[in-house]
């Protein structure tokens, strides 16, 4: 378990967390800049002190205010991978990576040079100096060299910040073979959704340096996306996993809370958990059942939830098994005559689907 209950003034910004995760998977911690992400992240590694507040892991206090506990970060046995890979320039792949692999606590990680190599496919770049590394790969060393410090906990601070997308497309799938193979908590900073719906198990969201929603990544990516939204464009984000797959046309049939959508998508094993996203200008409503069309995804479900923007449009939430949101004019609103509890047809294209398809692990 990893407790966090925390206060610490940074300039004009009060950082206030409070949160309590099971030290499985990988928790995203996400918020606009300036919300106090990697602050959160740097008083559990013990690189700035809260100053008043309890940090704990295993029942171990890091940190406590009241008792005069403060753990020096080298104490904590937690890896850190930043944004920048910090290598040592003068110190060769292999250096950089065993740097600070003697220490051990009795809950660290265990592995070793070869299993790290083999597990992240930098076995070729052993004996070359950083300046001679590409993006991706200095990112996938700078990984390697906080797994063979054997943490019992890993930080990520927007590791994929300054990657091209081919590169972090790469590196997210790293991620989750670390997830996959090692039983390690991972607190990953982001401010990218797409990230976070690849790779979080768990959320927690910051705004103006106070946490204001933690848990399943999927139900704090919702709260976020709508009540952030100001009128623009948001999406609602879906969990499902493969039921069936056909080759030959390349398409999916994932079950999901509502049922069954179609999509299509690249070769994908049946039984992978994927998440996709619906944007709420790609919903269409409809009173009765929908003929003679072209849309394959059609769910009944109810009004349950009505939000008026400010230029004159409508925001429908409707209960189709899951809750999905729907953007309609005035003119629509009053000719199907929404009210709440009212029935309606929601249909949404496969190729929405198919755009924000992603392959959790």
């Amino acid at each position: 378990m990893i407790i966090m209950n925390v206060e610490k003034k940074l300039g004009d910004v009060l950082i206030k967390c409070d949160f309590k995760l099971d030290s499985n998977g990988i928790t995203a911690v996400y918020g606009a800049s300036g919300a106090g992400k990697t602050s959160i992240i740097n008083m559990m590694a013990g690189l700035i002190s809260p100053d008043s507040g309890i940090i704990s892991y295993r029942d171990k206090e890091f940190f406590n205010h009241e008792k005069k506990i403060n753990i020096p970060a080298d104490k904590r046995f937690i890896g850190y991978v930043f944004q920048d890979s910090r290598l040592f320039p003068n110190m060769s792949v292999k250096d950089n990576l065993l740097y600070g692999s003697k220490r051990k606590s009795s809950y660290s990680l265990s592995c070793n040079l070869e299993q790290v190599c083999n597990l992240l496919g930098i076995n070729h770049l052993l004996e070359r100096y950083p300046q001679k590394l590409s993006g991706g790969e200095k990112q996938r060393v700078a990984i390697g060299r906080a797994l063979l410090s054997n943490p019992e906990m890993l930080l990520m601070d927007e590791p994929l910040a300054s990657l091209d997308s081919l590169r972090a497309k790469e590196l997210i799938s790293y991620i989750n073979i670390i997830r996959n193979n090692y039983n390690i908590p991972i607190l990953y900073v982001s401010h990218s959704i797409d990230e976070i719906m690849q790779l979080a198990d768990n959320a927690i969201y910051m705004e103006h340096g106070a946490l204001k929603y933690y848990g399943k990544a999927v139900e704090v990516l919702n709260k976020t996306s709508h009540t952030n939204s100001e009128n623009a464009s948001f999406n609602t984000i879906f969990e499902g996993v493969v039921k069936e797959y056909d080759k030959q046309s390349s398409s999916a049939v994932i079950l999901f809370g509502a049922g069954i959508v179609e999509s299509a998508c690249e070769d994908v094993e049946i039984g992978k958990k994927v998440r996709f996203s619906i944007n709420v200008d790609d919903v269409v409503l409809s009173i009765d059942y929908p003929k003679n069309i072209s849309i394959r995804n059609i769910y009944n479900g109810v009004v349950s939830n009505i939000v008026k923007n400010k230029n004159n449009l409508y925001d429908i939430e409707i209960n189709i098994g899951e809750s999905i949101w729907a953007r309609i004019s005035s003119g629509a609103f009053k000719d199907l005559n929404i009210a709440c509890g009212k029935n309606i047809y929601v249909m949404f294209k496969s190729a929405a689907v198919t755009d924000s398809l992603r392959i959790v692990h």
